[in-house]
């Protein structure tokens, strides 16, 4: 996967999950958050609502969000009770004997029992207080059977204070049908907001009427409870991104990071040849890895190559040092011959005096020597531009022995040509003619007047046999060195022909056979027609 796509993959995978755990926090943790957090203001209020009507027996300095909340006070010197709300106040006075001894039975039970868990430290007796409440409960319906004539005197006074008490009224009906309505109000008293929900069916039967209170939550209320979980939502996302991050980042520099060592360990040991790295993933940093293990393998390929040619210009140097040593020591021969020669006839000293006999050796000599130098020279430049081209062997060959008809005469040699009927090489035409050149030469040298020479082309080879003829073998390990000879001619002619064999890439072969000599040059069938430089 290439690193963009990855980058998009692994951004949506963090989106995903980041946006999986705030939703999990509004669904799951606000909730029960919002609960606690109502659950705690409620225990404030109550202890609010309790605290500040001890103070003075009203709730003018009490703040409470539910406007049903209410304070009941019952005095245990007095026969009266006193229910205080929001915005009014009223006393119950009993008004019966029966109802003032219920009153006085309630006032000692509640104060032995609070008594008695105060001292105890104990919780509310909860099945004896709900048996005792029942009893109370069915005594107070007994003696208040009859509304008209009822065992206590109800007071109510309302807190005029309060006429403002209540702000932002609205009033909204919502049709449901044809016969039914819903009402809609609501008011604000400061600080809370209630609204109160009357339904209305009105038809030929009946009128029925239906009504719900309820208090709506405001945004104060949620508020404190985002901004107490902020620190810890924020954390969870902060410390998610950082570890994905790293994580990811880890991911993507760890094995650039080891290709960096890798690189580095090959730079200091040289090891090329086992420095590639196992491929993994199809992502750029794989591409790369990849590219450099191609680059290696290069590198590695062209080392070997160089050290190959390395060693060919050792051995060509070498060969070219024991080569110039060779041509300067055969050089001397003819050159003291030379001057031996011409100080005799220079001084007259004995036959030397006859120049016309010792002239003639003088020329040999120098002809001699002059060939020994025209093959150096052309051995020195045969490399700088070579021509490979389809030549056809066998006019080559024939071309070849058509300069050669005076000495074969003169020698009796018997030449037999055995051609195939085409037979094209691709290669240098004058390296080739040079080959053949010496190679034609050698075989006419190294026979005895009158001998048979044959010549046979076949496809990418070429036979030259001469009979009647033999070389000594300890020779033949050397035969193709600088100026090994078998004592006729200079020794640079199969010098020539296997040095100029090896730059055009073909091999020579030269063995005794039980008639002759038996010369193989093998063509190299995969040359193409091309310009090389060397």
């Amino acid at each position: 996967m290439k690193l963009a796509h990855k980058n998009f993959l692994y951004t949506t995978i963090v989106t995903g999950i980041l946006t999986i755990l705030v939703l999990g926090y509004f669904v799951f943790m606000l909730p029960s958050l919002y609960v606690d957090y109502v659950s705690n203001e409620n225990y404030d209020s109550i202890v609010a609502q309790h605290k500040g009507y001890l103070k003075d027996g009203t709730y003018k300095h009490v703040n409470v969000k539910n406007p049903s909340c209410m304070t009941i006070d019952i005095p245990l010197a007095g026969d009266f009770v006193t229910i205080t709300g929001k915005s009014f106040q009223t006393r119950i006075t009993p008004k019966t004997d029966a109802m003032k001894n219920l009153f006085s039975e309630m006032k000692s039970y509640a104060k032995t029992t609070l008594n008695h868990m105060k001292k105890s430290n104990k919780q509310l007796d909860k099945k004896a207080f709900n048996a005792k409440v029942s009893e109370w409960k069915d005594e107070f319906k007994k003696q208040t059977d009859f509304m008209d004539n009822l065992p206590v005197d109800i007071k109510t006074k309302t807190d005029f204070s309060t006429k403002n008490f209540y702000t932002d009224e609205s009033t909204t009906i919502h049709y449901i049908s044809d016969d039914t309505i819903i009402l809609e109000a609501s008011v604000n008293d400061g600080e809370n907001h209630y609204t109160n929900y009357m339904g209305f069916t009105y038809n030929k039967d009946r009128l029925v009427i239906s009504y719900l209170p309820a208090m709506t939550p405001q945004m104060n209320e949620i508020t404190p409870i985002i901004i107490r979980s902020l620190p810890m939502l924020i954390a969870v996302i902060v410390l998610f991104a950082l570890v994905v991050s790293y994580l990811y980042s880890k991911g993507i520099v760890d094995p650039i990071l080891r290709l960096v060592k890798h690189t580095q360990a090959v730079k200091r040991s040289g090891d090329i040849a086992n420095a590639s790295l196992p491929v993994k993933g199809k992502d750029e940093i794989s591409m790369l890895v990849q590219t450099l293990n191609e680059l290696y393998e290069e590198i590695d390929d062209n080392y070997k190559v160089l050290e190959t040619k390395n060693m060919e210009l050792k051995e060509k140097n070498k060969s070219q040092e024991v080569f110039l040593r060779s041509s300067s020591h055969q050089l001397k021969t003819p050159i003291a011959a030379a001057l031996l020669l011409v100080e005799g006839m220079i001084n007259q000293i004995g036959k030397y005096h006859d120049t016309k006999t010792y002239l003639p050796e003088v020329k040999k000599q120098l002809l001699s020597m002059r060939k020994i130098v025209e093959d150096i020279l052309y051995l020195s430049r045969c490399e700088e531009n070579i021509l490979l081209e389809k030549v056809d062997l066998n006019m080559l060959i024939s071309r070849q022995l058509s300069s050669y008809k005076i000495t074969l005469e003169e020698g009796n040699y018997i030449i037999m040509t055995d051609y195939a009927k085409e037979c094209f090489v691709t290669t240098d035409g004058n390296l080739l003619l040079k080959i053949l050149d010496n190679l034609i030469s050698n075989a006419i040298v190294h026979s005895k007047a009158g001998a048979l020479i044959t010549i046979t082309t076949k496809e990418n080879e070429l036979e030259i046999r001469n009979n009647e003829a033999h070389i000594d073998e300890e020779l033949i390990p050397d035969i193709f060195q600088a100026f090994v000879s078998g004592g006729k001619g200079h020794g640079l002619g199969l010098y020539i022909v296997s040095y100029y064999a090896n730059i055009l890439g073909m091999k020579i072969h030269i063995t005794n056979e039980e008639d002759g000599v038996l010369t193989r040059l093998i063509f190299d069938a995969n040359a193409k027609e091309t310009i090389s430089y060397m």
